[in-house]
């Protein structure tokens, strides 16, 4: 499902900007980028062709992230009112100031790439000079009751070959580390994730003046253009992968490899009864189904399991009655040991019937980080319900638990 609903936003100023933005028009997006500042303030992405006429659009606001100037104040101001003339040359959108910044005429370059869904950006940094990344309270999602409070958090992330790490854990695990080249550093929350991945190594902060309100502030090292990749679009497998296979890493990034592979399984598997029933509703109702058919070899074992032990416990109820009539303390445990090893069966025998059920809470855990994470889901209602990510709410209880809200 290709509809990167890509790159919510990125709003650059609180103030709209005097000028009228340019508009780039590529195959897979529209961007408006301000022509005061030089930096992008909404992009859009449309099915199947932005040139086409009554195509979709799809946009998400109002302001959810910010792509500022940062770096030394004076430079950065400059630089945000600088003004820029517009040129396009192909599929590439070329901004020249109107005024030298730190002494020369700046050029900042924006391509469109449609393979990957995500924007090349050349941008003319003179020293002293970054960017910051900061998220609004638009791009915050509704905060959820009790269990559900694990999907209302925006964090800033950094990506790599390894997978997803919660960057102000990373930068406690390694305060004078850098992320290196072609890592991605950028702001997620449950459905959508903004993506700034650098050339070269990058010198990062991370402030939290709000809650969900994350703010990254990017250094360069060098003066000359810096080669950047901007993405921005939904937490989904398709469209991460298409534009860096490493993203795929943002997915059930709290679980193990082994349960990420079930969970992305489920996640495929629920993609295509989607397809097939065109109702996520009616997808989930028949994914629990295949679940259940799927689990049934694992259903057998653990009541064949629970059957044995029932037997056992019925062959040794008579002596072990026996010995708890007569017997106290350590003797009496002797004697059980005694019974057991005469009739060849472990202490730990009663364990097997939990081993049973056991070995079937990965499948339950897969199922709730599948649904609980599916863009498919996303704003999609089914008969009274009006948001199938959401908790339920068709009663809603007079008290808050404890745990589920």
């Amino acid at each position: 499902m290709r509809f990167a609903l890509a790159a919510a936003a990125l709003l650059l100023a609180a103030a709209a900007p005097a000028a009228a933005p340019a508009r780039f028009i590529a195959p897979g997006a529209e961007l408006e980028v301000s022509l005061d500042s030089g930096l992008p303030l909404s992009w859009r992405v449309c099915r199947p062709d932005c040139r086409t006429p009554r195509v979709q659009r799809e946009l998400l606001g109002p302001a959810a992230v910010l792509l500022r100037w940062d770096g030394d104040a004076a430079l950065a101001g400059r630089l945000a009112t600088a003004g820029y003339r517009a040129e396009r040359h192909g599929d590439e959108l070329r901004l020249r100031s109107l005024q030298p910044v730190a002494g020369r005429i700046r050029e900042h370059r924006y391509r469109w790439d449609p393979a990957t869904g995500s924007v090349a950006l050349a941008l003319d940094l003179p020293r002293g000079a970054g960017l910051s990344l900061r998220a609004e309270p638009g791009f915050a999602p509704e905060p959820l009751p009790g269990f559900g409070s694990i999907y209302s958090r925006v964090r800033a992330i950094v990506v790599d070959e390894n997978g997803q790490q919660w960057l102000d854990e990373w930068l406690q695990a390694s305060p004078s580390a850098a992320p290196g080249d072609g890592d991605w550093l950028g702001l997620r929350q449950r459905f959508w994730a903004v993506l700034l991945q650098s050339s070269r190594a990058t010198t990062v902060t991370l402030e939290q003046a709000q809650a969900n309100m994350p703010v990254l502030r990017l250094r360069f090292p060098e003066q000359e253009p810096q080669q950047l990749r901007l993405a921005a679009g939904p937490v989904e497998r398709a469209w991460l992968r298409s534009v860096d296979p490493v993203l795929g890493g943002l997915l059930y990034a709290a679980l193990w490899n082994w349960l990420r592979g079930l969970c992305i399984l489920m996640a495929g598997l629920l993609g295509l009864l989607v397809a097939l029933t065109g109702s996520p509703g009616g997808a989930i109702m028949l994914l629990s189904l295949c679940v259940k058919l799927l689990m049934s070899p694992l259903t057998r074992i653990a009541d064949r399991w629970q059957a044995e032990v029932q037997r056992i416990q019925a062959r040794l109820e008579p002596e072990l009655a026996a010995i708890r009539r007569q017997f106290r303390g350590e003797e009496a445990h002797e004697r059980v040991l005694a019974v057991y090893r005469q009739q060849g069966v472990s202490p730990w025998y009663t364990l097997k019937s939990a081993a049973g059920f056991l070995i079937q809470i990965p499948v339950f855990i897969a199922a709730f980080d599948t649904l609980g994470e599916s863009f498919l889901l996303h704003q999609a209602g089914f008969l009274w319900i009006d948001d199938l990510a959401k908790p339920d709410r068709l009663a809603p209880l007079p008290l808050a638990l404890p745990f589920f809200g």
